[in-house]
């Protein structure tokens, strides 16, 4: 990923934008290019633009000094257009998303404009024809950093830590000292955009069930929709006063999974915002696969990937199973979660 030198104007870049609009992940994993430009250019003034439900996560991040949240009903072609004026007072736009959208805010940009390379055809081989026997992508992390190579900037690789304000960190010691219970504490991650990355409603409630008989405390995000499509799992919350499900913002979200011993997730935007907060995390692929440059950022973690030969079949998810067998995910037993957690150091009694 070498890229051509460029010089930046006399005493440094003065207005500087950030360009991610989603998802919950990838805009967690921009924090150390953020970070990185905040350290080279102290003087500038950092805007992030982003879509407005994730906008919440970057409210409290020091290093910035305006968030530009892209509305719901704001993001047509048209929209776009009038919205770029905002960008020519900018000396510098670094595009870590590169779609239409982003091209758009950028056409004919008098700033320099920088980009993160894709390596989409590369890891589209990885989908569709490894048999070519393709080199393994760059993680996401990598490919951020390399946005700012030309500008001789180099982005410690060090996984992205995240701030989630004061409010957000006082409401999640009061919410656990109401609970009032005890003992080590595990985050239970069950949603997933696509349904290839999720792991089988069965699977999650024998996991629990072996938790729940080893009195480990267990608190279950997601959002209303994936608690609805989760009956017997949610049931079974419910009935247990050493567990709870959270349905918070994601600032609350990110407080309290700081105090979670281990996340257990699927490939989802809930894997890195754990990992961002500094908790440990069990990584439950499907149909992606780390390969692709998504596992989880930092040291500590365990991923369980089957590595079919089918796997991955997609790069961002898949609504069924093309080949209806889902063994990348059915075939992972509850059994090997809880032998992470204990590798992890949260021993759940014998598995079943």
């Amino acid at each position: 990923m070498a890229a051509q030198r460029l010089v930046a104007p006399e005493g440094g870049f003065r207005e500087i934008a950030i360009l991610r609009l989603s998802s919950l992940g990838d805009v967690v994993l921009t924090l150390p290019v953020v970070h990185a430009l905040r350290a080279a250019y102290p003087l500038a003034r950092l805007h992030f633009w982003v879509k407005e439900e994730f906008a919440t996560l970057l409210r409290f991040e020091p290093a910035l000094t305006h968030v530009r949240e892209l509305e719901k009903d704001a993001r047509r072609l048209e929209d776009l257009v009038s919205m770029s004026a905002e960008l020519e007072d900018c000396d510098l736009v670094v595009d870590l998303h590169g779609n239409m959208r982003t091209r758009v805010l950028t056409f004919r940009q008098k700033a320099i404009v920088l980009r993160a390379p894709s390596e989409r055809l590369l890891r589209e081989r990885w989908v569709r024809a490894r048999w070519t026997q393709p080199p393994r992508p760059h993680t996401t992390l990598a490919r951020y950093a390399a946005a700012l190579a030309p500008l001789g900037i180099a982005v410690p690789a060090a996984p992205p830590q995240l701030v989630a304000g004061e409010a957000a960190e006082g409401w999640a010691a009061e919410w656990l000292a109401k609970w009032g219970e005890s003992g080590p504490l595990v985050a239970l991650c069950p949603g997933a955009k696509h349904a290839t990355k999720q792991w089988p409603q069965e699977h999650w409630c024998a996991l629990d069930a072996q938790l729940a008989k080893a009195g480990v405390r267990r608190v279950v995000f997601s959002t209303g929709s994936e608690r609805a499509a989760l009956p017997e799992l949610a049931a079974r919350i419910a009935a247990d006063p050493r567990a709870r499900w959270c349905l918070e913002p994601l600032p609350r979200v990110a407080a309290l999974l700081t105090h979670a011993a281990v996340a257990v997730t699927h490939d989802s935007g809930l894997m890195h915002l754990a990992a961002a907060r500094g908790t440990r995390v069990v990584a439950i692929f499907g149909s992606t696969s780390p390969v692709l440059g998504f596992a989880p950022a930092g040291e500590g973690h365990v991923v369980l990937c089957r590595d079919e030969p089918c796997q991955p079949c997609t790069l961002h998810g898949r609504e069924r199973c093309p080949l209806g067998h889902f063994r990348c995910m059915r075939e992972i037993a509850p059994a090997q979660v809880l032998a992470a957690l204990a590798e992890l150091g949260v021993a759940a009694g014998a598995p079943a």
